[in-house]
């Protein structure tokens, strides 16, 4: 014990753990009010730097939920890495897990080396500055590595800090697990796209949006050109590499706040919050180019191939009592621009009154 109830540093002490838990409880809040998965990596980082006194933050997560390693994800912070360095795997059944897993908490990698000896894992981690590793964990069972630099005052961590982060990582760990589950249910595996049922529900949500704070919306209805001939000639294998590459493309165009989905067979579609008829007819435009110019593995082993993208787009209108009118409009213009010699954008236009 530090000292009597009335002595400054216990009453220090107890205020500090006081705050500590305010802490934890926004941070337990923050971390389970999204299931968002990418932005949930980044809040975990941006909670590590901003409560513990560090300028580096990195988190080594499985790629797939079946996945047998961990890899880094990108949004690390403070560090500075070598390419081959992002590239690191870290086997889920390696020594250091394992023994992480018997621990459950905060350690320097001079602590786990005195215990289980030195490990490729912990030298690499250790090489690229780390100055302590925490497991993340759900259910007992560690599911991440989150990895944080020296503290910027140089200084040891304090007991409280490790049991700070052993809280934090299976907050940390669980809310990981529940996104993870949520983009099985909501990603199309093959693609990385949301699905068509996510689809429909984010639209409406954010139709609704359109109609209380006027603002606008756009939606753009893609095609690859000749798709059904293509599978006929190619192979079935050949037309699923076409559409993982053209949802890449979609993927990578698309906007920070952008819901990129598969509405069905090789028909994607890209909601765009905030954007109007002219904003989505020239991202509709950049994603024709992007997938016109993409030369797409041939899984038969013959020479690459060439696809297109006819591509409609539709705005939000005050009247639209429903996505079905907004997919109607959408759909004709995919109509029009397949029907007009495809490989072009066309966004509907409100037909002229006679």
């Amino acid at each position: 014990m530090i000292g009597k109830d009335n002595d400054p540093l216990m009453i220090e002490y107890y205020e500090k753990k006081i705050y500590d838990q305010k802490q934890l409880l926004e941070i337990s809040k923050a971390l389970n009010s999204t299931l968002d998965y990418k932005y949930l990596i980044d809040a975990i980082l941006n909670i590590c730097l901003a409560q513990l006194q560090t300028l580096s933050a990195a988190i080594f997560l499985a790629p797939e939920a079946d996945s047998n390693y961990f890899e880094l994800e990108p949004s690390f912070k403070g560090f500075d890495l070598a390419e081959d360095d992002a590239g690191f795997r870290i086997k889920t059944d390696a020594p250091l897990v394992t023994f992480l897993e018997t621990k459950l908490k905060a350690m320097t990698p001079d602590q786990i080396e005195e215990s289980m000896g030195l490990s490729p894992e912990l030298e690499f981690l250790r090489r690229i500055g780390g100055d302590l590793i925490i497991p993340l964990n759900a259910k007992g069972k560690v599911n991440g590595l989150l990895l944080l630099g020296e503290k910027i005052t140089m200084g040891e961590w304090m007991e409280e800090d490790r049991d700070f982060l052993t809280t934090l990582s299976t907050l940390a760990g669980i809310a990981v697990e529940n996104s993870r589950l949520y983009e099985l249910a909501t990603v199309d595996m093959m693609t990385g796209l949301k699905v068509h049922h996510y689809f429909q529900t984010k639209l409406k949500e954010e139709m609704e949006r359109c109609r209380k704070k006027r603002t606008n919306l756009a939606l753009l209805f893609t095609d690859v050109d000749n798709f059904k001939k293509f599978n006929d000639t190619h192979g079935h294998q050949a037309g699923d590499q076409v559409l993982i590459e053209v949802a890449a493309r979609l993927i990578q165009c698309a906007g920070k706040h952008d819901i990129a989905a598969r509405y069905g067979g090789e028909e994607f579609c890209l909601v765009m919050p905030g954007a109007d008829l002219k904003r989505g007819f020239e991202m509709g435009e950049r994603l024709r180019k992007a997938v016109e110019a993409t030369s797409i593995p041939n899984p038969n082993g013959g020479p690459d191939f060439q696809v297109t993208l006819s591509i409609g787009v539709s705005e939000f209108w005050a009247s639209d009592r429903n996505n079905k009118d907004l997919i109607e409009r959408a759909d004709k213009a995919l109509y029009e621009a397949k029907h007009s010699g495809k490989n072009r954008t066309i966004s509907f236009q409100v037909p002229v009154q006679n």
